[in-house]
């Protein structure tokens, strides 16, 4: 399958983040422990996706910040985001942190009226493609079996990196699959290479110690475009909860970023003990610290002036353009509806 290129400028991810770097989603399971508000008035249905940058909103809660503010999470843990948009058009979810290209996918189906109203930073550079011995660059991926999971934030950074490395026709076989499939399928021979969770790097590695890092998101262009996480919901959920969820929206901006810059090591405490809690999520405190602190999480200031500057947006209808060239959309969604500054302009 060819890949084709984006038509969009992309947008600068260092141009969004100070001198920040991503972060990446973690080993999805089931299984999720909820430390439980105190006296909390105000419930949220919450889809998450276990990546670091979602976690934060586990710590708001864990921490006692949502409990301030009488909210209280109801917390569901989905493998990627089309799961959990179902989910939320079943309704047993409300809201829901994920990737920026499902919701895109979603938006074009008209099944809701879905809305993007924060951002939890840009998770590009803990994006890779793992390889098999002799991979050692993108140009060795020519006739390789790829798995990666179609349509999704993977996906779109392996058609990125292709087209920054100007190999958008390069013949490669893509093997739709959820990335902890992939990454199975990758250790036990079966696909070439992998785009991974980002914190499977050492498991993989371990169960196949000739593996090698094919592509690094975090030594590409300045000008790769960015992939930002994002929270979402629906339109509806949105004007009848608005004050509920800019109180939300400033638990994580304000405190919960304070603790994550001021009072380090305690954040990291509790980010391990979330990682743990999730039964398969083997990780050490010294890993946990690298990926977490590696995310340049924004302050209030900051997700403001993302918001005014129109960045999330032009991010969107540049992975937009993206689905529409790969033939995952038959058209573009109305990424001006999607992506409201709603909640942000309150906080």
């Amino acid at each position: 399958m060819k890949s084709k290129t984006v038509t969009s400028r992309p947008l600068n991810r260092r141009t969004v983040l100070k001198g920040a770097v991503g972060a990446s989603a973690v080993l999805a399971t089931p299984h999720f422990f909820v430390k439980p508000a105190q006296a909390a008035k105000r419930k949220i249905k919450f889809g998450i996706i276990p990546a670091y940058s979602f976690g934060m909103y586990w710590l708001a809660q864990d921490q006692g910040f949502l409990a301030e503010r009488d909210i209280e999470l109801d917390i569901k843990v989905f493998p990627s985001g089309p799961p959990g948009i179902e989910a939320m058009v079943g309704g047993s979810i409300d809201v829901l942190t994920v990737g920026s290209v499902p919701p895109l996918a979603a938006m074009a189906r008209n099944v809701a009226d879905f809305r993007e109203f924060s951002v939890c930073g840009d998770a590009t550079p803990l994006f890779v493609v793992v390889g098999a011995p002799g991979l050692n660059s993108i140009e060795d991926l020519e006739g390789k079996r790829i798995a990666v999971t179609s349509g999704s934030n993977f996906d779109f950074f392996l058609d990125s990196a292709l087209a920054s490395a100007g190999l958008s026709d390069m013949p490669i076989t893509r093997v739709n699959m959820e990335p902890i499939e992939g990454q199975a399928a990758f250790v036990a021979g079966a696909v070439d290479a992998c785009v991974p969770l980002a914190t499977s790097r050492a498991l993989i590695f371990e169960a196949r110690p000739d593996a090698v890092m094919t592509v690094d998101g975090g030594k590409l262009p300045e000008n790769f475009p960015s992939i930002m996480d994002v929270i979402m919901t629906t339109q509806p959920y949105m004007d009848a909860n608005e004050e509920m969820l800019v109180d939300l929206v400033a638990a994580f901006h304000g405190p919960t970023v304070a603790l994550q810059r001021n009072e380090n090591d305690k954040a990291i405490d509790a980010m391990l003990r979330w990682q743990q809690g999730m039964g398969n999520a083997k990780v050490t405190r010294p890993q946990v610290a690298e990926i977490f602190n590696g995310w340049g999480y924004l302050d209030t200031a900051e997700i403001k002036d993302l918001f005014a500057k129109g960045l999330l947006l032009n991010s969107a209808r540049v992975q937009a353009e993206f689905l529409v060239n790969k033939g995952k959309l038959d058209s573009m969604p109305d990424v001006d509806a999607l992506v409201t500054d709603q909640i942000v302009k309150q906080i």
